[in-house]
């Protein structure tokens, strides 16, 4: 099992100039490989792989003194990534889909360096041939280091992803809470037990933000040294909005895992679902993300992560399992046949929740029925 740390660099200012040059040298080398490649298919129909380049790679750090300064390890990695590019490439394309062809980077949209060996020494990074940088981490690091990401943030911002091999995965706890969740843009998520958990709308709240960090940008001219700072003043704008969001959602999938040993969860389609007018709203509410933190941390912990299959779970009556038909805009659930009447998401809620029973393999009719008598068809909470 793995585990992905982010530390905050606190590099000097030559460190932050020798970092730049070599996201700089490493952008170059990328679009080289990709160039090649593409050129010696489209003129000669040869296939040039990954290793072929590496051999290049190393006659070139002979006959060129800055590729020679820097470590192996690092230049290594832009070929890797056109060589991940072009192979998921050619996997969409057996698949049916129809991809575009991986595209040449600019500086600005090649904004990291990895290497796969990590030394750390105290609040210090060892990065290959330049030396030790300083970073701070709220949090210590466990397991093996497996691979080190430098991401530049923003001119003076740079952050380092340390990925740790902390062992295999604890086993299963025995199920005494499970809980159905089902997500959605009014509250961000609704449990089967009828909790709610509330939709912030970060974009919305930081829109003010982004809408005058836009209109500076557009007032400035292009490619002066003015609009590079606008341009780094709107995209820390998004961050904030996606900082505040990720946070809130750490809080959120922390808590749904220490609280319930199942949570069972819809299988959306998100991609597809991104499409239609509600596009904004849904990539704001971030499912994905929270669907992706409840599973890892659930993995940790030694809990259930289950996905179900959404289809009929808001059209089914969770008392009677007869099909009551509403349409979106129908935000409670009546059954004409048992009488059973709550919330529409809470309805569903629960039929997840049977769902995931049924997918882990284990009984939990007792656990439900320790939170809720059902009388006549109807539903009363058990305090």
């Amino acid at each position: 099992m793995f585990r992905s740390y982010q530390l905050q660099l606190q590099p000097s200012v030559a460190q932050r100039l020798a970092l730049e040059r070599l996201r700089i040298l490493s952008c170059d080398l990328y679009n080289a490989a990709l160039q090649e490649r593409r050129d010696a298919w489209r003129l000669n129909r040869k296939n040039i792989s990954y290793l072929d380049q590496q051999r290049e790679l190393t006659e070139l750090r002979h006959s060129d003194s800055e590729y020679a300064a820097i470590s192996s390890e690092i230049m290594r990695e832009p070929l890797r990534r056109v060589s991940r590019a072009l192979e998921g490439f050619f996997r969409r394309v057996k698949s049916g889909h129809k991809p575009g062809f991986p595209r040449f980077r600019s500086y600005d949209r090649y904004g990291s360096i990895a290497w796969p060996t990590v030394r750390i020494n105290g609040s210090r990074l060892a990065i290959p041939n330049m030396g030790s940088v300083r970073f701070k981490t709220s949090r210590p690091l466990i397991g093996k280091y497996k691979t080190a990401t430098i991401i530049r943030k923003s001119e003076k911002r740079w952050i380092a992803r340390i990925v740790c091999d902390i062992g295999p995965a604890p086993p299963k706890v025995a199920v005494s809470n499970a809980v159905g969740i089902d997500v959605g843009l009014t509250t961000l998520a609704t449990l089967s037990d009828g909790t709610e958990i509330e939709n912030p709308r970060w974009t919305k709240q930081h829109e003010d933000r982004i809408a005058k960090a836009n209109q500076a940008l557009s007032r400035k001219q292009k490619r002066s040294k003015n609009r590079q700072r606008a341009r780094s003043a709107l995209r820390r704008a998004h961050e904030r909005a996606r900082n505040a969001r990720d946070n809130y959602l750490h809080h959120v999938s922390k808590w749904l895992v220490s609280q319930y040993d199942l949570i069972a969860y819809e299988k959306l389609q998100i991609n597809n679902m991104t499409r239609g007018t509600l596009a904004k709203s849904i990539m704001d509410a971030a499912w994905a993300k929270l669907i992706w933190q409840i599973s890892y941390k659930a993995e940790e912990a030694g809990r259930y992560a289950i996905a179900v299959n959404p289809k009929g779970t808001s059209q089914r009556c969770s008392g009677c399992g007869e099909t009551v038909k509403k349409s979106l805009a129908d935000r409670e659930h009546k059954c004409p046949h048992c009488g059973l009447a709550l919330g529409r998401d809470h309805n569903a809620a629960i039929n997840i929740l049977r769902l995931g029973e049924s997918h882990a393999g284990v009984s939990l009719q007792n656990i439900y029925r320790q939170k809720f008598n059902w009388v006549n068809g109807h539903q009363s909470r058990v305090n």
